[in-house]
């Protein structure tokens, strides 16, 4: 979904952030009965193209442990520090003499390589890092409060505080220490200095990632090859260190008369009960054309009257503006009269929404096509392979998925704007996934 542009028409008065909500009714492709879909879309009103960054107080923190040596690029063997190095490179273009800068380094032990230097200081943030070498073990703890110490040493009401880690994994040193870096994250975070985790190579730690996100100030990037690093400092520097929002919380309400069938963009829902919640700690803007969307499928209960309009959930949203307000709206969500109880005609109420909710299917069917043919799965071995009949289930499921493909992108613009992805780069995955199906399966039959 964040790689396409999905409209969203903001309210009247919609405030720093905003909530809209539209729905959907129609027969969904993988579902038995016909579905009610709510989509919740997300907008602000700050203007990308005047946006400007507040000056910054950044530590960098980089990973020296041996694994860094390791190769982010079999084809040209460049290491996973020296693409860390490339990184910087395009980080430093884009400091300004208002931001003052910190390089930490460590594997086991953590060193300070330079100390609060101004941002156009280039040589000498670059003399930092150019002559570090990949070597020992690696306590990720330690080096961030050593980073976090020496934020607050330099602290300065005109700049905001942040600490950047570069790292490819978990620590391996120091496991114990490791243990406590959450609650010192956490400790730094009430008193306003953010953290940044951009995970090198692909075997960074997820679950690293996934608790910096979780500290308020918080977010994690990747970046595995040059385009990554390009996109991460060329476009997500001035997004990445500017939170514009902490505590949202997005609520939803859904009357008993409709059961909650499944959501999407809401991480690990505790249950599909009636109400839904969405926590994020910080929200951050992006340079994506996308953004962030959630879906929630229902199904109509036998007490439900199309001939009348249908409320679907009451939305919430409040959230707390950086100088500390609190700011909450509500809207409601609605099915109009008159809609067909069998879906033999569907209803969407914009076109971002068929369009969300195409590419919601579109995901849907490719992940239980991969299910079919690969069943069940081993801690130790992995994903098994199901007899040939997943194959069949497979080719069927994604063979009589395009032409519904096709009648629900019918009258979509194919793409949107130039940067969002297409509907038949989509329809393409589909066809491909097929085609090496059916090339499997026909390998059976030799």
């Amino acid at each position: 979904m964040s790689e396409h542009s999905i409209g969203i028409a903001a309210p009247q008065d919609p405030g720093l952030l905003y909530a809209t909500a539209t729905a959907a009714w129609n027969q969904d492709f993988d579902a038995l009965t016909p579905l009610a879909t709510i989509a919740i879309g997300f907008g602000t009103t700050i203007d990308a193209e005047t946006f400007r960054r507040d000056a910054q107080n950044l530590c960098l923190v980089i990973d020296r442990s041996g694994s860094m040596a390791e190769t982010i690029d079999a084809r040209t063997q460049t290491s996973k520090l020296t693409a860390v190095r490339v990184g910087l490179d395009r980080l430093i273009a884009r400091l300004t003499p208002d931001d003052l800068i910190s390089v930490v380094t460590f594997n086991a032990a953590s060193r300070i390589e330079v100390e609060a230097v101004a941002g156009d200081d280039v040589a000498g943030i670059k003399r930092a890092y150019d002559a570090v070498e990949a070597e020992g073990a690696t306590n990720i703890a330690r080096a961030m409060r050593l980073a976090y110490q020496t934020v607050a040493r330099n602290r300065d009401p005109a700049r905001n505080d942040r600490i950047m880690v570069f790292t490819d994994g978990l620590p391996t040193a120091g496991a114990r220490e490791s243990d406590d870096f959450l609650p010192v994250m956490r400790q730094y975070a009430a008193e306003n200095i953010g953290a940044t985790i951009i995970g090198v190579g692909g075997n960074y730690g997820d679950q690293l990632v996934y608790d910096v996100s979780q500290v308020r100030g918080g977010n994690a990037f990747y970046m595995g090859d040059y385009d990554q690093i390009v996109h991460v400092f060329d476009d997500e520097f001035e997004y990445m260190v500017t939170p514009v929002a902490y505590n949202v919380v997005l609520s939803s309400s859904v009357p008993f008369a409709f059961d909650v069938h499944d959501v999407y963009g809401i991480p690990e829902p505790e249950s599909l009960s009636h109400t839904l919640e969405l926590n994020v700690p910080t929200l951050f803007l992006s340079s994506r054309e996308g953004g962030g969307i959630v879906l929630v499928r229902l199904r109509a209960g036998a007490l439900v009257n199309f001939d009348e309009p249908n409320t679907l959930a009451n939305i919430d949203l409040s959230y707390e503006t950086p100088d500390g307000q609190r700011v909450s709206t509500t809207l409601d969500v609605n099915l109009p009269a008159g809609q067909d109880p069998g879906a033999t005609e569907s209803y969407f109420e914009s076109d971002g929404t068929r369009r969300a909710v195409l590419l919601a299917d579109t995901a849907r069917v490719l992940r239980n096509a991969c299910a079919d043919i690969y069943p069940s799965y081993d801690y130790y071995y992995g994903y098994y392979p199901s007899r040939s009949d997943g194959n069949d289930t497979a080719i069927n499921r994604l063979t009589e998925f395009l032409p519904y493909f096709d009648a629900l992108a019918a009258g979509l613009e194919d793409q949107p704007s130039p940067t969002s992805r297409s509907l038949s780069e989509e329809r393409s995955l589909v066809e491909r996934l097929l085609s090496n199906i059916q090339a499997i399966q026909a390998s059976f039959s030799r």
